[in-house]
């Protein structure tokens, strides 16, 4: 799997064991690059691995029920997923799964063969751990049967929440996903000893359905990290300024009003003068009206659709940019910007309160109902150079928080639980 090198960074050691919870990752193999969930996961993921004080461990849904993993058994997964070592051939129950895909049926056989216990979906296979925190981030298996078989245990539970997206925006989301994931919030706030919250926008949130839920655990705030881009900014040399946008082409994302832009442009410019928009992200829900407008849109030399771009060569690509477009509805952190404002690539966003918490005055804010300025905000970005653009912004860029500050937040909260 492409994309999966998050850097932990330095951070404090980790002073109690830990059972990280990796069904999220084992459920993406095989599906294209990894999501902004997918890679706050794996970055736990080579926290806990990069610190060898305390006892590690990783628990996994598969097919057929849990499996438990050793510290070099997640070493071992972790290569398979970056692709360094090949995953092994599907064994028997894989070879019977018929909803499985051939990658993650390959997959979860590795994870039986590297098991050191594993149980059906009935119960939770034996840990042996009394004593630590029970970590989930990818909210997977946050359900009152799996909480209440780690509780048993003796483990405190830590849970990381992303967002409240699908109970603010119930009307962006897939057919029976609002209610799945109340049920989970539900959960997590019956169980959970810590609620880490990547944003204060977000911890409001928590804390408002939390509240009516009559739950009220120990939460705090710890903005998540963002790797630092190392290769030399490829400057783009082009005289055809080029702007990009990404994430999942879903309705809260609202491709809709970057279409509008550009179709305005198509009316007003020289073809040869249009920037270019790269749109970055695979096809989601609900939004039909969108996919038929890129698929008659094909062809057009303003427009490219990637929809299996690794992390790599989205960097890449941003790096050369002339800026990164957001015109969300909501958004739970927004990695994207974070990485973008790290590199001096300019930021073009609505008035969303993560975008000012994590990155102040950095972006050009535009209101989401007003076409004309987003066209303004655009040209007037297209027309300077972009190597005049990038050092500028980098100039003025915010803090960057790192996944090292994250970790040692993790690490203070976690110390309270005990």
């Amino acid at each position: 799997m492409h994309g999966a090198g998050t850097n932990p960074g330095t951070t404090k050691n980790r002073p109690y064991s830990v059972v990280l919870d990796i069904t999220r990752l084992v459920s993406r193999v095989g599906r294209g690059p990894l999501t902004g969930v997918d890679r706050v996961e794996m970055a736990y993921l080579n926290w806990c691995l990069s610190d060898r004080s305390e006892p590690v461990y990783g628990l996994a849904r598969i097919a057929g029920g849990y499996v438990v993993l050793d510290r070099a058994g997640m070493s071992t997964f972790r290569a398979k997923l970056r692709g360094e070592v090949p995953w092994g051939k599907p064994d028997f129950r894989a070879r019977l799964g018929v909803k499985t895909s051939k990658e993650r049926g390959a997959a979860e056989s590795d994870l039986r063969r590297l098991a050191i216990a594993r149980s059906s979906k009935a119960s939770l296979p034996d840990i042996p751990l009394t004593q630590g925190v029970y970590l989930n981030t990818g909210h997977s298996n946050l359900s009152a049967t799996s909480l209440s078989g780690i509780k048993r245990t003796g483990l405190k539970i830590a849970t990381l929440v992303h967002d409240m997206i699908p109970l603010d925006w119930p009307q962006f989301q897939r057919d029976g996903t609002v209610r799945r994931f109340e049920e989970k919030m539900r959960a997590a706030a019956a169980y959970s000893d810590l609620i880490i919250a990547n944003s204060d926008g977000t911890r409001g949130r928590i804390e408002h359905y939390f509240g009516h839920w009559g739950a009220d655990p120990f939460q705090v705030t710890s903005h998540l990290g963002v790797d630092i881009f190392n290769e030399a900014r490829p400057l783009s040399g082009n005289n055809r300024p080029y702007f990009v946008t990404t994430g999942t082409i879903e309705p809260r994302k609202n491709h809709s009003l970057l279409l509008d832009v550009w179709d305005s442009f198509e009316a007003e410019i020289r073809p040869d003068q249009i920037p270019v928009l790269h749109i970055v992200g695979q096809r989601g829900w609900k939004n039909e009206d969108v996919f038929q407008r890129l698929d008659s849109l094909q062809g057009k030399s303003w427009l490219y659709e990637h929809n299996d771009m690794d992390d790599a060569a989205l960097k890449h690509l941003l790096a050369g940019s002339h800026g990164l477009l957001l015109p969300s509805f909501a958004e739970g952190y927004g990695l994207p910007s974070m990485e973008a404002a790290q590199m001096g690539i300019p930021v073009i966003c609505g008035e969303l309160a993560i975008h000012h918490e994590v990155l102040g005055d950095y972006p050009v804010y535009a209101d989401l109902q007003d076409i004309y300025l987003w066209k303004k905000r655009i040209l007037e970005q297209a027309k300077q150079r972009q190597k005049d653009l990038v050092y500028a912004n980098l100039a003025k860029k915010p803090k960057i928080p790192t996944w090292s500050e994250h970790f040692d937040a993790v690490n203070a909260a976690v110390a309270k639980l005990f």
